[in-house]
């Protein structure tokens, strides 16, 4: 019996949720796009496998995972019996910025409603862990986590559309997140911008975890 370890490592660029992705190399699904992972040895844990893989092959290192759901289809793999356990990264967009720095073709950040052909059952992967990560960022807790750094408001606007689906009314979510009192703004203003720049917000140092939407 395999076992292996995956990891969805998401970011967000300009309000956008983007899932890292690897294009196969070799037999089977050659040309495909797969998750990041490897087998699990006999000597590490799970999270021991996924750490080195990301840390080695990726070039990120000390990131949070959450480990999110076993699949075990017998078919899953077409050349031997693997059971795949699936894990959650959320990654800084200034990490990734670097992380880019070095071009490789075969590594490559993709938009969660715009992926590419998808080997084995990475797909069903995938989207079982943006349903998962659809129910995180509902609270402000994780919310924190995903935006570390300056935001604008329309930023967090945006990122909410994509993954709840629908389009929010500005006036009502900006008063629902100033009227929650989660964020303060930095005094500065986001740069590159046409028109007014957008004023920048950071989240307090303590908050209560709320549910957000």
């Amino acid at each position: 019996m395999n076992i292996e370890a995956l990891v969805n490592i998401f970011t967000i660029v300009d309000g956008k949720f983007k899932i890292l992705l690897l294009r196969k190399k070799t037999e089977p699904y050659k040309g495909y796009w797969i998750l990041p992972g490897n087998m699990v040895g006999k000597e590490n844990t799970l999270e021991e496998t996924i750490e080195d893989f990301v840390s080695e092959k990726l070039g990120l290192s000390n990131l949070e995972y959450e480990q999110c759901h076993t699949f075990s289809a017998i078919d899953r793999n077409p050349s031997k019996r693997v059971i795949g356990v699936s894990f959650i990264s959320i990654v800084d967009e200034r990490r990734v910025l670097l992380q880019q720095a070095t071009t490789d073709e075969n590594r490559e950040w993709f938009e969660i409603d715009n992926l590419p052909k998808i080997g084995y059952d990475h797909l069903e992967v995938i989207q079982l862990a943006i349903e998962t990560l659809k129910m995180k960022i509902r609270r402000s807790s994780a919310l924190k986590k995903i935006f570390p750094s300056d935001f604008t408001l329309p930023e967090i606007q945006k990122m909410y559309e994509q993954v709840l689906g629908h389009d929010l009314d500005r006036r009502n979510f900006r008063k629902k997140f100033v009227k929650a009192d989660l964020i303060e703004e930095t005094g500065d203003r986001a740069p590159g911008m046409t028109g007014r720049p957008a004023k920048l917000y950071q989240f307090k140092e303590e908050i209560e975890d709320k549910l957000l939407f």
